[in-house]
Parts: structure tokens; sequence; C-alpha cells
């Protein structure tokens, strides 16, 4: 039972986010988790907050909603006293950002025969029809529990449309995340914006017709290849990499159904794409502009384990596409002298206060090469892309870091470490957010 007290902050923290108001939105927040309200709490009522009041017509992303996601994703990385800063830098970002005066009215929900109200949903979305595919989807969307066909045709949608360098598959799946992260309670007004974003957001449908092309001439079983295959071979790397060189997207997408008629698992070809999303950020010296490849492929595997159906291999050829270009050289500079985990973990706080991607990138590489424990290198760079303010950077430290630690943990690969830790040390920071909520919560 919510004490009267914590239901006033949270009234606050709506009212505020609901009117733009982000130096109030954060300080209701800051009271609300100071007087014990659990970070989830004061995520659910931020996001349902800003999804109320969400203008499409705005052709905007929702990035505070994908923040809020992004924040709910870096919480069991973090240790208790470190877990209102994602927080309180979601909302500040969410609260600034534009919103409708009034809360969208309920959409009309549609039910009906599930398969066909699926094709309705796609056809609407390719359409650009919103208020068909707004009531079709949150008919086909359950309150209260995970239903996985709406999911994969939200994706399925989002796949098609790489508008926005797919930042519609990021957010959609973002917003997925953040509805099973509270239970799906409140999960048609939580996702409805994702669906609107989708619909009325740039449009680009032409990387899907190359695939669709490729797919066409040769006559393959989708489902058989999406359901089977093995790790890829010793050469895998070198031929991702030499499919990722073609010069134009057919030939690109071509090379990379040859992997799987060759008897790759899409699961490895995934993961290899993601991993090779993070060295060429590594090699960029954390150029942020290579951070957008990674979350997408973050997303795409996603949606590989997520979906049952053979549309998910789209996902992993629009993964491809996104990364098409020569590989580049990889040279990091020798790792620092540090005797010890501890002291390399110290030489990387240094190298990204002092705005060195490439040492920082090191220091990681040489953590888990020397066989530290992944959940203290998590817990460092989560930290620190809590520290950067969401509401000037856009949320992408907290996109990022939640896409790059999930990617570390989960391949066990070091790679998305260092890609992170470079694009922390490159990225301008402000940190005037950051420094008050210390102060305020004797962190």
């Amino acid at each position: 039972m919510v004490s009267p007290d914590v239901a006033a902050r949270l009234a606050d923290l709506s009212a505020a986010i609901a009117a733009s108001r982000a130096d109030p939105a954060s300080e209701a927040a800051l009271a609300a988790l100071q007087a014990g309200t659990p970070p989830l709490e004061v995520v659910r009522t931020a996001a349902k907050a800003s999804a109320l009041h969400y203008d499409p017509a705005a052709g905007r992303p929702p990035s505070g909603l994908l923040a809020l996601a992004s924040a709910a994703g870096l919480l069991p990385v973090l240790p208790p006293k470190a877990r209102p800063f994602p927080v309180l830098q979601a909302v500040a970002l969410v609260a600034s950002e534009p919103k409708s005066a009034r809360p969208a009215k309920p959409p009309l929900v549609v039910s009906g025969e599930i398969t066909h109200l699926g094709r309705s949903f796609v056809f609407a979305a390719r359409d650009g029809d919103l208020p068909e595919a707004e009531s079709v989807f949150l008919g086909i969307l359950d309150e209260g529990w995970e239903r996985r066909m709406a999911g994969e045709l939200l994706f399925r949608a989002a796949i098609e449309d790489m508008g926005d360098a797919g930042g519609k598959l990021v957010t959609s799946v973002g917003l997925w995340r953040l509805a099973r992260a509270l239970g799906f309670k409140d999960a048609r007004v939580i996702l409805r914006p994702a669906v609107e974003y989708l619909v009325t957001g740039p449009r680009d449908s032409r990387a899907h017709a190359s695939i669709l092309q490729v797919l066409g001439k040769s006559w393959v079983d989708l489902e058989a290849l999406a359901s089977s295959g093995r790790p890829l071979p010793k050469d895998g790397p070198a031929r991702v990499a030499e499919a990722l060189a073609s010069p134009d997207d057919a030939t690109c997408a071509s090379a990379v159904l040859k992997l799987l008629t060759d008897g790759a698992s899409a699961a490895s070809l995934a993961e290899a794409l993601s991993l090779e999303a993070a060295r060429r950020a590594v090699a960029s010296k954390g150029d942020p502009a290579a951070a957008g490849p990674i979350a997408f492929a973050w997303a795409a595997r996603f949606v590989l384990d997520f979906t049952r159906t053979a549309d998910r291999l789209h996902a992993l050829f629009q993964s491809a596409l996104l990364l098409r270009g020569p590989s580049p050289d990889l040279a990091l500079p020798s790792p620092p002298h540090a005797s010890g985990q501890d002291a390399l973990l110290r030489s990387l706080e240094e190298d990204l206060d002092a705005r060195r991607p490439d040492p920082a990138a090191a220091c990681v590489s040489a953590y888990v090469a020397s066989g530290g424990a992944p959940a203290r290198l998590a817990e460092l760079l989560a930290s620190r892309a809590c520290r950067s303010s969401a509401a000037a950077d856009g949320g992408r430290a907290l996109l990022q870091a939640d896409a790059s630690i999930a990617e570390f943990l989960g391949l066990k690969s070091a790679e998305p470490a260092m890609a992170l830790a470079a694009i922390l040390a490159a990225s301008p920071r402000d940190e005037a957010y950051d420094e008050r909520w210390k102060a305020r919560l004797g962190a």
C-alpha cells in the first residue's frame, strides 16, 4: 500500500511530466525515491505520464520513454545506492520533452480473429493508417501479461521500416522491455507511442525491398533456416566481414543468405554482427555515430530470441545492411602496466575522466583478458553512463549502456564493453544534475 506522502509525490511527478516541467519532475522523483519508493514504481509513473501525452504529430521519437526503458534495464547491474541515478536522468529527459497539452483519448480497440487482426495491423502500419494500426494492435495486446503475438507483429512492422536508421525497431524493443519490466500493467498506454512513432515517423523501406528481392530469387525455406544451423566455423568472422564489405545491399543480403544456407545458425550470425558493430565503434575512437548499429544489433538479437516466425530473419539481414562497409583496422594502444584488476579499473576511470577512448578500450580488453569479474566492469561502466545528463544527450548514454552491457554479459566477449568505454570517453558530458543529486542522496 502506497503511503499518502508517496502517492502525493508520484502525483506531482506525473503532473510535472505532463506539463514538461523538468526541475519539478526531478524534485518529485527524488523525493519519492528518498521516501523509499521502489525505482521501478517511479519509472512506471513517469512512463505512463509521458506516454499519455506523447504527440505523434510532432514526428519525434519517444526518446524519454526509451530512456526510462534503459534505466529499468540498468537497475539490476547497479548497486542499490546507485539505482536512483538512471531513473532520475531518464525522468529529467522525459519531463523536458514537448508534449501534447491534453492526454490522448483512449483508442477504439478492435477485437476479432487474431490472424486476421495481425494482417490488418501490418497493412495499416505499411499504409501509414495510424487509427487503424493503433486500434488493431491495442486490441491484440493484453493487459497484465505478455502476449507474444503482439510483440511479433510490432517487431515485424518495425523491421520492415528502417526510417530513423533503424530507430523504430530499437524503440519498439525498448518499450516492449519496459512493459515487461512493469509486468505489462498499463501496457496499452506504454506501448502506444511505439506504434505511433512506427506509423508517423520517417519511413524507409528500401533495404527491406532489397531483402525481399534476394529472398524471392533464392527459393529458400526461411522456416528451416530460422530454426536450424550451427555455430559459425573458424573462418566465419572473416566471411561475415567479407559479406559486410559488399558494394550494395542486394549483394550483402545474398552473402548473409549464403552463410545461412551453408549451415550457420541465425543466432551465431547475429552474435557476429553484434561484435562487429562493437569493434567498429572502438575503431572509430568512440564516435557517437557508431552507437546506432550497436543498439540495432542488440534489438535484432532480442527479436531473434523472442519471435518464433521465420520473419525474424529479416532483423538479421537489416542488421547486416546497417553495418555494410569495409571492416576497419582495430589497433589499440598497449594496456597500462597496471598490477592487478583493481589497478586496471582505476586506470579505466582515469581514461574516462581524461576523455581517452583508445586507452579506455584497451583497459577494458586487459581487464577481461585477466579474468576480471564481468559484474564489476558492468557496474563501473553503467555508473559512468548514469552521470551524463540524459536531458542533454537525448538519453543516448543510457541506451548505449543498456544495450552494450546486455551484449557484454550475454555474449561474454569484451568488445561491447570496449565500445561502451570508448563512446563514454569520447562523448561530451554534462554532470550538473548528477552532482546535485549525489549531494542530496549522500552518494
